[in-house]
Order: C-alpha cells, then sequence, then structure tokens
C-alpha cells in the first residue's frame, strides 16, 4: 500500500471534509428556523420546523446497516462517491424550496446521503494510512465530526445574517461537487481482510448487558441534547430578539465544549475508565437542563444563561470523549464493528425521537406566539431534559468494566482504533 503524503493526506482531506458537511447539517439550521419559519408563511409552525431536522436524521438512522451490504455489491468507494452527488443534490433542491414540503423532502434527499458517508469515510481513510501512524490521523479525522457540531449554530447564524437561509444549503453545493470529484482521484476501495484475534473481553452475559446499556446512553444522550439544544438555540432569536449571529454566538459556549473538554477528559480516563466520565457526563446535562428550567425568563440577562451552556456543553463533551472507551469495554473484537454500527444508528435515533418528542411538549405547554408562551414551552423541554439525562446517569452506572482490558504489549487492533474513531466523530 502507498503510504506516502501524497495518499495520506487527500484521504484525510476527503473523507474528513464528506464528514464535516454531514455533521454540520445536523444543527446548522437551528440558527436559521426563524428566518425560515418567516419565510415561508403559515405553514412554516413549530411542528414543521421539527421535521426540517427529523427528515434529515431518519436516514441516518435507518439506513446504515443497508450500507455495508449495498458497498460489498457495487463498491465503497463508488458508493461514497454516489452518495457525496445525492447530499449535494439534496443540498441545492433544499436551497432551492418554496415550501415546507419540499424543504422536508429534499432534507430527506440529504440524510440518505449522509447515511452511507459518514460510516464508508472511516474505512475509506484507514485504507490510505498506515497502522502505524493510524490512531494519530484518525484522531484528527474524528475531531472534524465535533467540530462541525461545534460551529453548526455559529455557521448557520453568520449564513442567515450576511445572505439569507438558503445559503445554508448552498455552501454545500460547491464543495460536495469538489469532494466527489477528488475521491474518484485519491481514494481507493480498500481490501477485505479477516477479522483480528481478540484482544479484548469476550463476551458474555454481563459484557452483553454492559453492551446494551452503552447502548442506551448514547440514546438517551443524543435524545436529550438534540432536544433541547433544538429549542434553546432558537430563544435568543425568538424570545429576546438577537440576530442569527448573536444567536449562534451565544450558544457557542455549549456546542464547543468537546473541543476544549474533551483531550482533558480522554487523560482523566487514563486513571478512572470510562464509566465515572460518563457518569460525570450525563450529571452535568442534567443539571444544565435543570438550571434553564428553573431560571430562564424572557428577560434573562446572558450571565444566568452562561452557567447552564458551560455545564451542558462539559456534560456533553465528557460523554463523547467516553463513549468509544466504553463500547470497547463491552464488546470483543469479533462483534466490535457491528456493535459500533448499530451504537451509530441507536444514537441517530436518540436524535430523531428527541427532536419530535421536544416538539410535542412544546406545542402542548406553549407556541412560538410571543416571549412568554415560548419560554412555557421551553421550560417544559428542559424539565424533559433533565429527566432524560437523569435516566442516562443510572445507563452510565451500569456500563460494565471501567477500563477496556487489553494484554500488555500488545496495541488495540485495527477494529478497536477503527470503533474509537467512529465513535469519536458521531455526534447526531
Amino acid at each position: 500500500m502507498t503510504a506516502g503524503r501524497y495518499t495520506v493526506w487527500p484521504a484525510c482531506a476527503v473523507t474528513g471534509l464528506a464528514v464535516f458537511l454531514c455533521g454540520l447539517d445536523h444543527l446548522v439550521l437551528l440558527t436559521a428556523l426563524t428566518a425560515i419559519r418567516s419565510d415561508l408563511g403559515r405553514d412554516a409552525d413549530a411542528a414543521a420546523a421539527g421535521w426540517f431536522v427529523n427528515a434529515y436524521l431518519v436516514p441516518v438512522a435507518v439506513l446504515p446497516p443497508l450500507v455495508t451490504r449495498l458497498a460489498a455489491r457495487v463498491g465503497q468507494r463508488r458508493l461514497f462517491t454516489t452518495a457525496l452527488v445525492v447530499f449535494t443534490a439534496g443540498s441545492a433542491a433544499a436551497a432551492c424550496s418554496a415550501t415546507t414540503g419540499w424543504l422536508t423532502t429534499a432534507r430527506l434527499v440529504q440524510g440518505t446521503g449522509a447515511a452511507a458517508i459518514t460510516p464508508l469515510s472511516l474505512t475509506l481513510v484507514a485504507a490510505a494510512v498506515p497502522a502505524h501512524r493510524r490512531p494519530a490521523l484518525l484522531g484528527v479525522w474524528g475531531a472534524l465530526g465535533g467540530l462541525a457540531v461545534a460551529v453548526g449554530p455559529l455557521a448557520g447564524g453568520a449564513v442567515v445574517q450576511w445572505g439569507g437561509w438558503q445559503y445554508v444549503f448552498w455552501i454545500n453545493v460547491p464543495l460536495g461537487c469538489l469532494l466527489a470529484a477528488a475521491a474518484r482521484m485519491f481514494l481507493r476501495e480498500p481490501p477485505s481482510s479477516p477479522a483480528p484475534a481478540s484482544t479484548g473481553p469476550q463476551a458474555g452475559s454481563g459484557l452483553s448487558r454492559g453492551l446494551l446499556a452503552v447502548h442506551a446512553c448514547g440514546f438517551l444522550m443524543h435524545a436529550g441534547v438534540f432536544g433541547t439544544v433544538f429549542w434553546l438555540a432558537q430563544f435568543p432569536q425568538a424570545v429576546q430578539g438577537h440576530s442569527p449571529w448573536d444567536a449562534g454566538l451565544r450558544i457557542l459556549p455549549w456546542t464547543a465544549m468537546p473541543l476544549v473538554v474533551a483531550p482533558l477528559a480522554g487523560l482523566m480516563m487514563g486513571r478512572t475508565g470510562a464509566r465515572p466520565v460518563l457518569v460525570a457526563g450525563f450529571l452535568l446535562t442534567a443539571a444544565s437542563s435543570g438550571w434553564f428550567a428553573l431560571l430562564l425568563a424572557p428577560q434573562s440577562p446572558y450571565a444566568v444563561q452562561l452557567p447552564g451552556l458551560l455545564a451542558g456543553g462539559t456534560g456533553m463533551a465528557l460523554f463523547f470523549a467516553a463513549a468509544p472507551e466504553a463500547l470497547l469495554a463491552n464488546a470483543s473484537d469479533r462483534c466490535a464493528s457491528a456493535a459500533s454500527g448499530v451504537n451509530s444508528c441507536v444514537r441517530e435515533v436518540g436524535a430523531l425521537v428527541g427532536v419530535g418528542a421536544s416538539t410535542v411538549l412544546f406545542t402542548h405547554a406553549g407556541s412560538t406566539a410571543g416571549p412568554v408562551v415560548f419560554t412555557h414551552g421551553l421550560a417544559a423541554v428542559l424539565w424533559a431534559g433533565a429527566a432524560t439525562a437523569g435516566l442516562g446517569l443510572l445507563a452510565a452506572a451500569a456500563t460494565g468494566p471501567a477500563r477496556i482490558r487489553v494484554p500488555a504489549g500488545k496495541p488495540a487492533g485495527p477494529v478497536a482504533s477503527e470503533v474509537a474513531a467512529t465513535a469519536r466523530s458521531a455526534m447526531l
């Protein structure tokens, strides 16, 4: 395998930027929803706004298990390139939308492309990276997913402020076309290889229960985070009258915390293992939602909001730092890839359920008709988010072994490295 700079870095750039685009479109709409509702008119109510996000999440949640089978027939590089074209076409259609139905359908097309891009990008970049450089390079590659979540609301606010909500989608079109062309030039089909010898804990009833707890953690964290951030990100505009750019800046302490906290959490896990970090993550997430539910009012100054934002962002960062190790600690190497795929689907289903359930709660307890009723609806969503995080704390305590058990002198197998990178890169 050619492992020179010419092969490695373009492959990392193509796959990493593709994952970045897909991750960006999870949350980029949050600070644009107010402008979209205003532009599309009466039919863009709160329920329709929820489907602008959910239509993207549905295919990302349900299609990845089918991607592996299809890629085995047509080839991973070909399917990855086709998925980029589909994602780009969906972005262009979304930018041209004049009705809520058209925009929802376009988001569904986008999500269909993203459902193949995200899982295939890992194996494609791994084929271009030599084994001794894989942990460092895949770590950088995986961090792009976290960066996309961090800058999503801010990027959406900036685009709406100086262009219009349509440009949230137009920016994907030239990048998607360039990446599709670059994928044919710089990516190669990964070779099939037998599963490596097991270096992790063997499967058993206790191990299976721990793996179920890890899946429950992923579902509950994504349900709580997406459900609360979906409405909390709209609060600065809909209630306090800030511009989209200001709204993106105000939510940034929450969404950007993973970039600051995750490296420190990694050092902490070297001593404590994953389970205590997961528990701390859910504890801070519950505290954040409870803080906002108790203190948030239409006239609340930003100083009152900031502790809740920092606690929520830190809790989310701790979770995403610990989730890969928790997954590997509760799955043997033979089932690690399958467990990672299931975990990815479970997380996306959690995000989907979180946005849907929060929309039902919001419309039952409040509405977008004014600042007071908006805050009432948001409070109901926040209490539900605190309860969800409380359930997640119980699941985190049941995740089984505190550490990944690897025999002395033997590095974790390539499957373990790839699963860890996958879990780090998946936030939605």
